[in-house]
């Protein structure tokens, strides 16, 4: 069983690079890497990564990922300090993420 959730989640993360828009990949691995590695007692993710890093992560320029970054943090979706990454509003990354 544990073979099969692991080709399931496998073949749905291919599925999101081919299909989902850049903003919404973000918003997917913001929320994952949440999930995988929790939030510290400041309210980020508990793992420093950088622009460069989720670039490589969702499968998209560093150009690109900037550029998304500040949308996202425009739209106070998300907060960031250096190369912490925070979540303001869970239900508008989980929005992203279903488009």
């Amino acid at each position: 069983m544990f073979y099969a959730d692991e080709l399931h989640a496998s073949e749905k993360k291919m599925r999101n690079l081919a299909l989902m828009s850049v903003k919404g990949r973000l918003a997917v691995a913001i929320l994952g890497l949440r999930d995988q590695f929790g939030l510290n007692e400041e309210g980020f993710l508990n793992l420093a990564l950088s622009r460069q890093d989720l670039a490589a992560f969702t499968g998209a320029t560093y150009e690109t990922v900037f550029r998304t970054m500040n949308e996202l943090l425009a739209e106070k979706l998300i907060i960031v300090d250096g190369k912490n990454i925070g979540i303001l509003n869970e239900p508008g990354l989980i929005d992203l993420g279903n488009k």
